[in-house]
């Protein structure tokens, strides 16, 4: 005698949900905004049911494109080089593959990203968040797919991973302190990861006994940072030091600084957040303290291809790959107030 089929109240009387909620899933519904452990519970019932109408809910299990979005505000930046480089890595030896996303055409243009997103074109999607109203966007732009914020705020219901940033911070600023700096300024810009590494100074200089200076909004591009910087050295300020957010933003300060005729670390010292393969090429070479965005990049695939499969909320933290000092030709002991030009 054949078994009878389960229908789709039994479904949803074993997830716990509404019949209504088990067809919007098994439809896939653009407009659903489910937390991941419900969206798994029903996939769950209709595995142990053997629920399948039209063989709909058996489709939406196993069929896979094997393709995984990689969604960033700056596709072309270099600081990103070794992160895409190892997710590229990672995916293969899964037998998946990369597509690059720019999150800011793709916000503009709504409708390519929700046929990307909503056509189930990608199993599942690496999101760089923690850049403001975006990250509200891109959340319900990604709410039907698999996905991992990666490097911003910890967010209810979703999957983040990051880099600890903030020791990058305190280790730049320790580093100048060590050397004698006592006005030490802070280059920043905005989102998540800029706010952790300026709360990270200001801690280190508290611990130091030092106070911390206004911080410069130096932003994520070079010119937006030489022009700040420029502004400021034109006021003849006291610090004799940075500690820049990120190395394309001190591409910028490095500008700054010899636009405005003072020495690179003659005159005022220069440490930035992360390494970036033009860093050691600057006159003088740039002494940064390096974040592994190459294991950001490896972890994020291995993360996200488990989150396909077993849907998780929660933030981790890479801590077992530590910030790495990488003393370079920019940073030197402070001159005398006196001697600067």
């Amino acid at each position: 005698m054949r078994k009878k089929a389960a229908r789709i109240t039994e479904v949803a009387r074993l997830a716990g949900v509404s019949p209504g909620l088990v067809s919007r899933i098994i439809n896939n519904d653009a407009t659903l905004k489910v937390r991941a452990e419900t969206r798994a519970r029903v996939m769950d019932a209709i595995d142990k049911l053997d629920y399948a109408p039209d063989s709909t809910a058996r489709a939406l299990r196993s069929a896979r494109t094997g393709l995984l979005g990689f969604a960033l505000h700056h596709v072309n930046d270099p600081v990103y080089t070794d992160m895409v480089d190892a997710a590229q890595v990672a995916a293969t030896s899964r037998n998946h593959s990369i597509m690059l996303l720019n999150t800011t055409e793709l916000l503009e243009r709504g409708d390519a990203f929700r046929e990307i997103v909503h056509g189930r074109r990608v199993d599942g999607l690496l999101i760089q968040s923690g850049f403001g109203d975006a990250d509200a966007d891109l959340r319900a732009l990604a709410g039907t797919v698999p996905s991992i914020l990666f490097n911003g705020a910890p967010m209810p219901g979703t999957r983040t991973l990051r880099l600890d940033d903030g020791a990058a911070a305190a280790a730049a600023t320790e580093h100048l302190v060590a050397l004698g700096h006592r006005d030490i300024a802070f280059v920043g810009a905005d989102g998540a990861a800029a706010a952790r590494r300026l709360d990270a100074y200001r801690a280190a200089m508290e611990r130091a006994g030092l106070a911390p200076l206004p911080p410069l909004h130096g932003g994520w591009s070079p010119d937006e940072a030489k022009a700040a910087v420029t502004r400021y050295l034109a006021d003849r300020p006291s610090a004799t030091a940075f500690v820049v957010v990120t190395t394309t933003t001190a591409i910028g300060v490095h500008s700054a600084i010899a636009t405005a005729g003072l020495r690179i670390p003659d005159d005022i010292a220069l440490i930035s957040v992360h390494d970036a393969w033009f860093a050691p090429h600057l006159n003088p070479p740039l002494t940064v303290v390096a974040l592994p965005f190459g294991t950001l990049g490896t972890r994020a695939v291995d993360l996200l291809i488990r989150q396909i499969h077993e849907p998780t909320t929660g933030e981790t933290i890479i801590a077992d790959d530590p910030p790495r000092l990488i003393e370079r030709g920019s940073t030197a002991p402070p001159r005398s107030r006196e001697t600067l030009p």
